[in-house]
Order: structure tokens, then sequence, then C-alpha cells
């Protein structure tokens, strides 16, 4: 087949309904899977307000480590990507066990940081009752949790391959078995003579755990289905395990330090996103546990809403490097910076687009997102004020946060990633928990500031980047390009 001599630039409405394919199918896929915490929350609501609480000061600093996690490791996003298309294997191979290794890093944090869990919120005098039944919940959904760190890579390197075929088939299996067990090992049933004990929190935790470990070795044999085999990391002939390790560390190494590069930039963005809310939560805690829990529910649902522009900011990246492509290696790079112009707007539109169903459903049809994680509304009535109080600020910070990743995602795509992360450490760090703390810890302040502050933070991060894309785009525009 002849190629044409000439790339042509997308059109912006092909380029949103591409983006909005491929990363409308990542984004539920990564839906579904974050939804398997949020199942526990509905039946932990059915048992008791202690429960509850525990598994929602659990939940929200493991949403710390995993969305930092996700930011690390779509470091060897873009580059296995590339690899891939121009049919080098073992370079892909490297890249993913780059990836694979940042992984493990990972889950040896996270275990560490929950085995720590208790111990630091005894430091910090929490109450002993909430104590013991976060580690009643950490010990049986430990091994869900590190395992979470290994998915993200996993997922990444199928990702890499422009195949995500099984993604929403696996997904809604786990969600769907994560109920089942749920409910039969929170709750406990009677099968004729067969008698399932009600483990309570502890149950729940089980079940997590067991799902993730199911859904973990599915996307395992996806990956082995794209063409992933370890007899690329040790080619020839290997004598003993020593050897073995040598040779893949070898394979692996030369790509480490790009691969970490470009991650510990996303990772440093999503790390301060994410303490932003791990650290209010903790200082309202210490002087009002409803409002803790309050605050917890609309930063687990703003979570849940965030996973939609992160799978399209994956998208964007894997758009980004697939356009470069095609317009760097002939004689179209003069079209390189409108062609990335175009993939920027309709990411732009395409979240738009999505806030404003978002903002339909919570004004135009007034559900309140947050009460539906509650099963029973009618045990819980001080918390369910406290949330349609806190309805319209819940709101706003999903749309803040939503067109932060989004925007940072774009930034990255013009190689400008300083702006994102000056951006996110003065206004969540400085305005939003120094803020915090002087209201809260100071004066003696409780939810609602802290709520409006973190408000305030993201409002301040958003224009900020806003700001910079205008700039940098309007030079784009104006300026010359050399052939």
């Amino acid at each position: 087949m002849t190629q044409p001599s000439h790339t042509a630039i997308p059109s912006l409405r092909s380029e949103m309904l591409r983006l909005s394919l491929f990363g409308g199918r990542l984004a539920v896929s990564e839906l579904i899977l974050f939804s398997l915490f949020l199942t526990d929350i509905l039946m932990l609501g059915m048992i008791g307000e202690l429960s509850l609480t525990a598994a929602l000061l659990v939940n929200s600093c493991f949403v710390l480590c995993y969305v930092t996690a996700l930011g690390l490791l779509q470091g060897g996003l873009p580059i296995a990507s590339r690899y891939f298309e121009e049919d080098d294997l073992p370079a892909f191979h490297g890249v993913t066990g780059a990836t694979l290794v940042l992984a493990l890093i990972c889950a040896a944090v996270v275990l560490i940081t929950f085995l720590a869990f208790p111990p630091v919120l005894h430091a910090l005098s929490y109450p002993h009752d909430l104590i013991t039944e976060c580690w009643r919940y950490i010990a049986f959904i430990l091994p869900a949790l590190v395992l979470a760190m290994i998915y993200i890579a996993v997922r990444n390197a199928i990702i890499a391959t422009g195949n995500s075929r099984g993604f929403i088939e696996l997904s809604i299996a786990g969600l769907a078995l994560n109920a089942l067990f749920n409910y039969v090992l929170g709750f406990g049933v009677n099968f004729g003579s067969l008698s399932v004990p009600a483990m309570g929190i502890a149950g729940i935790g089980l079940a997590s755990s067991i799902v993730e470990t199911l859904i973990f070795l599915g996307f395992c044999v996806l990956l082995w289905k794209r063409g992933f085999r370890l007899y690329y990391f040790a080619a020839g002939a290997v004598v003993g395990r020593l050897q073995a390790v040598s040779k893949m560390w070898a394979a692996i190494r030369p790509y480490m330090r790009q691969t970490t590069r470009i991650g510990l930039a996303v990772a440093l963005i999503f790390f301060v996103d994410s303490t932003l809310f791990s650290g209010v939560l903790i200082m309202v805690g210490r002087h009002d546990v409803q409002g803790m829990a309050a605050l917890a529910l609309i930063f687990e649902w703003v979570a849940l809403a965030v996973m939609i522009p992160v799978g399209l900011s994956e998208a964007i990246v894997q758009r980004v490097a697939q356009v470069q492509s095609q317009f760097e290696l002939g004689d179209d790079a003069a079209d390189l910076p409108a062609a990335l112009r175009v993939i920027l707007r309709a990411s732009y539109l395409v979240t738009s687009l999505y806030l404003l169903i978002v903002s339909i459903v919570f004004i135009g049809f007034d559900i309140n997102i947050p009460t539906l994680f509650i099963v029973d509304n009618e045990a819980h009535p001080a918390l369910i004020e406290r949330l349609d109080r806190y309805a319209l600020l819940g709101l706003l910070v999903a749309v803040f946060m939503s067109f932060i990743i989004v925007f940072a995602a774009i930034l990255r795509g013009m190689l400008d990633v300083r702006t994102s992360m000056i951006a996110v450490v003065v206004c969540y760090w400085g305005i939003g928990l120094g803020a915090t703390f002087v209201l809260v810890e100071l004066l003696g302040g409780g939810a609602d500031e802290a709520l409006n502050t973190v408000t305030i933070a993201l409002g301040v991060g958003t224009a900020t980047l806003v700001a910079r894309l205008w700039v940098l785009i309007g030079r784009s525009q104006q300026a010359p390009v050399s052939g």
C-alpha cells in the first residue's frame, strides 16, 4: 500500500470522537475497578457508623498511595507505546520491566504504610475503638492494597499495545464478585448444613482481597495474550536464578532512568493532590469525627469522578505520542503544533461535556451523589444533613480536580511540567493545608472551614494552569516554525 505524502491534521470533531472512545474505555474500566472499594463503603454503612468511618479513613489514605502510583507508573506508558508501534519488542519489554520494578517499590511502600497506620492513629490521639476497627479492616484488605500497585503497571503495559479488549469485561466481573463476597463474608449466610459466619468489616476486607487477586491474574493473562514474555529479559542460556535475575536487570536497567524521570513529575502532582485531601481529613478527624466522615465521603466520590479525566489523560498521552510519531518522521513536522492544538482543544471540550453531565445530575436532578454511598440514610440523619449542606462545594471540588488533571496532561504533552508542579505545591500545600491548619488546629474551626479552604485551593490551582495554557497556546500559534 502506498503511503500518503502528506499526513492530514485531524479535525476537532474526529479527535473528540477518538479521545472519547479510547479514553472512555480506559476510564470506564478504571471507574469500575475503583468502585470495588466503594462497594465496601456501601456494605459497611449497613454495619455501623464506626465501621464506615474506619473504612473511610483507611481508603482516604489508600487513595493517596494509589493516585501517586498512578502518576509515577504513567512514565513508561508513552515510551512503551512508541516502542511497541515500532515493533521493538525488547525495548517494549525493557520499559515494561522498569515500570514493574517501580510498581514493586510502590507495593512495598503501601505495605509499610498500612502496617504503621494504627500506631500513627494512636500517636494522633484517635479514639481507641476507631483504631481497633481500622486494624481489623487493614488486616484483611492489605493484600488487595498491595496488588493494586502492581495492577497499575500491568494495565499500562496492555494500554501501550493499543488494545484494551477485555478490560471492561474483567472489571464488571470483579465488581459483581466483590458485591457477592462482601455480602457473604460481611453478613454471613447459611447454605443448608454449610454456614458462613458474619465477619463484619474483616469479611468485607477479605472479600476485596480475594476479588483483587482474581482481577490481577486476569490482567496478567491479558498481558500475556498481547505478547509479553519473560524470555525477552534473559535471552540465551541461563544458569541458576542469580544469573537469570542479573540478566533481567541488565535488560531493564537502561530504561529505568527514562521511565522514572517522566513518572516522577506526574507522581509529584498527583501526590500533592492527594495529600491535600488526606491532610485535611487527619486534621478535621482530631476534632470532629462526623465532619471527617462527611468530608471523606465527598472526597471518595471526587476520587471516583476524576477517574474519567484520569482515563482521558492516559488517552491524551497515548495520542500525543502517536501524533508525534506520525509527523516527526516525514516532511510534515511544521504541522505538528497545529495537530497537537487540535488534541488539546478536543481534550478540553470532552472534559467539559463530562462535567456538564455531572452538574446536571447534581443540580438539575438534585442528586447528591455522596449520600448514595450510605444505604440507610435514615440511620445517619446528622451525616446526611452535612452532606446536603456541602453538596455544591463538593461539586466544585470535582470540577476543579477534573480540569487540573486534564490541563496537567496537556502541559505534559507540551513538555511543561514545572508549571503544574509549582502550582499544586503552592496552592495545595500553601493555601490548602496551610490555611486548614490555621483555621482548624489554631482557631478551632471544623469541616466547614476545611472544605471552603480546599475549594479555594483547587480553584486557584485551576486558574494558574489555565493561564499557563493560554500563554503557551498563544505563543505556539504565533511562533514561526522552522523547517
